[in-house]
């Protein structure tokens, strides 16, 4: 890149926004990286252990923290800032740099010679550590998405990621100056663990769901071993060292030379819109915080838990959400036509890791209130690199490319059950305790949790409305259905009680606006080399979007009576309606999206008479549909 063309995007300035390149990364006096990294490689198979040094409170499994909580502890901030700077300026020809652990191809040595290896993510669909496609099934990637694998593939491949990660920071700690600085550095690296992104509990007041670490500068200043230096912040994005747009053949994605969230453009000059992504997260906060709420004291299947294929032929209204469709929607809103859009680009963002560090925290939760309930056999519903469509996944199942021994075995669902056999817990999760996962859950999510400053103002309002603790309420619910290709491109599906703006741009910001789904794909690119002669383009998925928060509001405002359906159905009759998207903004026609069905179901709900009992809910009742599908 010219050193003009660095000039004009150090120069631009659109929507307020501040500049984000030129890049730099931290400068350790000509100690070579590359040196770092390769002492840690070993032979292939690379071994998926997780991190098991350093401990906790009385010896306890050290925690991994929410990233705001971890940001309080500037050692182990500056470590963990440094450490994902030094993987993200790894040159992309190393084994254990980002490009590779994420998504794209590299030379590595394996066997003692010399394979062509892409990340395990993403593009391009080739092996990675010699795990083989099955025939035919070359152009998908390993990672399980509507699928009873979902949460268990994840938890080897964040630990994957945070093994190396460790590794890294144990080495930085090593360069501060021997004595008491050292001392320190190296106590906190022991006991590093990868963060959570908390994108459901209501932040402190002033503050976005969106962190301002992740969001709010492209800089960030950091005491390293040599001193005190701006660099830049590798939580913000990733710069392909270089683009190679083959690698990644989606349009506009093939002209971005770092990640992208809510691009300005679609052209190289084209900057993240993070002010927009915190906007329409905070406005969305709502929706996502009674999403989560319902699946984990509501769901207590793990086939309807665990990902969005439809399952329910018999229209039944229950069992419409996932763990995975609340992940889609946050895929779209920190994407919005950028990298977090698209399946196979999404791990190249820093926010990837956040994100789906927070699902496993969730997981785990969930696994602890319902233990008898885990992977049942179930037929793979969409291609992978090691998995055909229709093909029976059960708990036995290798979750691939991790090997679990030099051996060559694989990890399972059964193997991957435990946090622990990977060496962390959170802080929910570390003493296994039913009672304590339930109050953490009523306390963050549920509907006595307390709405801050940074809160929509009606939530002060609905605030008031809040059935006392043991009592009955009426919950309502907007059940989504749709094909998963309808449109061979990711969109969204939003819903508005209410006058809303005409402007596409501006759904995700309207007040109106009651929740949005996310429909997830792979790129286009990737559909059309493999059109799904192996699986159903036809492929169901579902979700949800809670109603009651809004319908709470309208009350509140004198505009409806009560939450009885009585007075509930009509009031939807005449005031909801909904409108669809690409994750770029560009409107689609109701009429052109023929398989999306909405429907309305409510159930009455004894709300928990205390902060260790979750709320008991009886079946949902069908009471409209909205949609034409």
């Amino acid at each position: 890149m010219s050193f003009l063309l660095l000039l004009l995007f150090s120069c631009i300035q659109l929507f307020g926004l501040v500049p984000a390149l030129p890049f730099s990364s931290y400068d350790y006096g000509g100690i070579d990286r590359s040196t770092i990294l390769k002492r840690q490689l070993p032979p292939s198979p690379y071994v998926v252990t997780g991190v098991h040094a350093g401990a906790g409170l009385n010896g306890s499994l050290p925690l991994r923290l929410e990233v705001r909580e971890l940001e309080q502890d500037p050692t182990t901030w500056t470590l963990y800032i440094l450490g994902l700077d030094m993987l993200q300026y790894t040159n992309q020809t190393e084994m254990l740099s980002w490009y590779q652990i994420t998504g794209l191809p590299l030379l590595l040595i394996s066997h003692s010679s010399i394979d062509s290896s892409p990340g395990i993510h993403g593009r391009p669909f080739t092996p990675f550590d010699n795990v083989q496609p099955v025939p035919g099934n070359i152009n998908n990637g390993y990672c399980t998405h509507v699928s009873i694998l979902f949460p268990p593939w994840h938890r080897p491949y964040l630990a994957f990621y945070e093994q190396i990660l460790y590794n890294l920071i144990q080495r930085i700690a090593q360069l501060y100056p021997t004595g008491p600085i050292r001392d320190m550095y190296t106590t906190a690296a022991a006991n590093f663990r990868i963060p959570y992104w908390d994108w459901a509990a209501i932040p402190a007041a002033g503050a976005s769901v969106f962190p301002t670490s992740v969001g709010g500068s492209p800089y960030v200043v950091v005491d390293g071993p040599l001193g005190s230096q701006e660099i830049a912040n590798p939580l913000w994005s990733y710069q392909f060292k270089p683009l190679v747009p083959s690698d990644l053949p989606d349009f506009p994605l093939n002209q971005y030379t770092q990640t992208l969230r809510y691009p300005t453009t679609k052209n190289s000059f084209a900057q993240s819109q993070n002010n927009l992504v915190a906007q329409q997260l905070d406005n969305s906060a709502p929706s996502l915080r009674r999403r989560l709420y319902n699946v984990l004291t509501t769901y207590h299947s793990y086939r309807y838990f665990s990902n969005e294929a439809w399952f329910n032929a018999s229209n039944n209204p229950n069992g419409y959400d996932s763990i995975e469709s609340i992940h889609d929607q946050i895929h779209g809103l920190t994407g919005s036509g950028g990298h977090m859009s698209y399946i196979d680009y999404s791990a190249f963002d820093p926010v990837f890791w956040l994100h789906h560090a927070m699902l496993d925290r969730c997981f785990a939760m969930w696994q602890i209130l319902n233990p008898g309930s885990y992977v049942v056999p179930t037929a793979a519903t969409y291609n992978t690199f090691n998995n055909y469509a229709g093909e029976t996944q059960n708990v036995n199942t290798a979750l691939t490319p991790f090997y679990k021994d030099s051996f060559g075995n694989y990890w399972t669902s059964a193997e991957a059950y435990n946090t622990t056999t990977f060496g962390y817990a959170y802080a929910e999760t570390a003493s296994s305790s039913v009672t304590g996962v339930v109050a953490a859950i009523n306390t963050l999510y549920g509907p006595q949790a307390q709405p801050t400053a940074s809160s929509k103002a009606f939530e002060t309002r609905e605030s008031d409305l809040i059935p006392d603790a043991g009592t009955n309420t009426t919950e309502w619910i907007a059940n989504i259905r749709v094909k998963r290709f309808a449109l061979n491109v990711p969109f969204f599906i939003y819903i508005f009680l209410g006058i809303f703006n005409e402007d596409p741009a501006s759904w995700s910001f309207d007040p109106n606006l009651v929740g949005s789904q996310f429909i997830t794909v792979k790129g286009l690119s990737a559909i059309m080399d493999s059109p799904c002669n192996k699986c159903d383009p036809d492929q169901m998925v579902s979700g949800t979007i809670p109603l009651t928060h809004a319908l709470l509001q309208h009350i509140s405002v004198g505009n409806l009576k009560s939450l009885a359906p009585k007075d509930v159905n009509p009031y939807l009759a005449q005031n909801l309606s909904y409108r669809i998207t690409l994750s770029d903004d560009t409107p689609i026609n109701n009429s052109d999206v023929a398989s999306l069905k909405i429907s309305i179901a409510c159930a009455n709900v004894q709300t928990p008479a205390s902060s260790t009992e979750l709320p008991t809910w009886d079946d949902m009742e069908g009471q409209m549909d909205v949609s034409t599908g």
